[in-house]
């Protein structure tokens, strides 16, 4: 199968799986273990976020980056990956201002979330879009799709309880659901359109973003707030140790 071809499927099954996601929490009080479910594959999203961050993207940003400087580029980027998120995760919007303003009812704290998820999505679709080795962007693709329905879920829960009524709430399930498209749509024109030794760089470039974005969700977004609930905690060490253990194995075979 061609590296096109994996992109347009790529896409489409991102789409599905975002738009499932999104669609459980509709049905979920029929179902009373749904919210445990989805916490245990949240928890095995985190692994597989912290492997492909640390053992595949990093190291192709940085192996890409060699050749403009001997200066770590590809760790500097993946910092500023992490300094963006947290930025708009713990300084602009503080997690302790959202949950005061959960407390008394304000709507902000779920477009924040939003807005969060949103900007990672893009990032970590440009980096597959941008993407030339068909093994990296197997990797790529699989640590989106482990984590998209479950951001999906978690986002639709938020604009629930905030109060959000069913028809906003699908407009954002759809804009969400598309940003990652998006940033697959804009690097694969951009991996065109280039040079290939620019298109090298720049693909580079955003893998060590993406790198950070993902490391960044993994730890402060899934697995801090997973193992702050007693409930399962065991099991779901194990489950986010499975998942890196998922991505060293899939280093070893693609």
């Amino acid at each position: 199968m061609d590296l096109l071809t994996i992109k347009i499927l790529s896409a489409f099954a991102i789409i599905a799986v975002g738009l499932i996601g999104g669609a459980i929490p509709i049905v979920a009080q029929r179902f009373e273990n749904s919210r445990r479910f989805f916490s245990l594959g949240n928890a095995f999203a985190g692994g597989v976020f912290l492997g492909a961050g640390f053992i595949h993207l990093l190291p192709d940003g940085a192996e890409k980056l060699e050749a403009v400087s001997d200066y770590p580029l590809a760790g500097l980027l993946a910092i500023m990956g992490v300094a963006l998120l947290l930025l708009i995760d713990r300084v602009v919007f503080s997690h302790r201002d959202l949950e005061e303003q959960a407390e008394h009812g304000a709507g902000a704290s779920p477009y924040v979330l939003t807005v969060i998820l949103s900007v990672h999505s893009i990032i970590a679709g440009t980096s597959l879009g941008l993407e030339t080795h068909v093994s990296t962007s197997i990797v790529i693709l699989l640590a989106i799709l482990f984590h998209k329905g479950s951001a999906a879920f978690a986002l639709m829960m938020s604009l629930h309880t905030a109060g959000t009524g069913p028809r906003r709430q699908k407009k954002i399930l759809s804009l969400f659901v598309l940003m990652t498209p998006l940033g697959l749509l804009l690097g694969s024109i951009a991996a065109t359109a280039l040079t290939e030794n620019t298109a090298t760089l720049i693909e580079g470039a955003f893998d060590a973003l993406a790198a950070g974005t993902f490391i960044y969700v993994a730890v402060l977004d899934i697995i801090d707030e997973e193992l702050s609930i007693a409930e399962d905690r065991l099991m779901k060490f194990f489950l986010i140790v499975f998942g890196i253990a998922f991505m060293a194995l899939l280093a070893v075979w693609t």
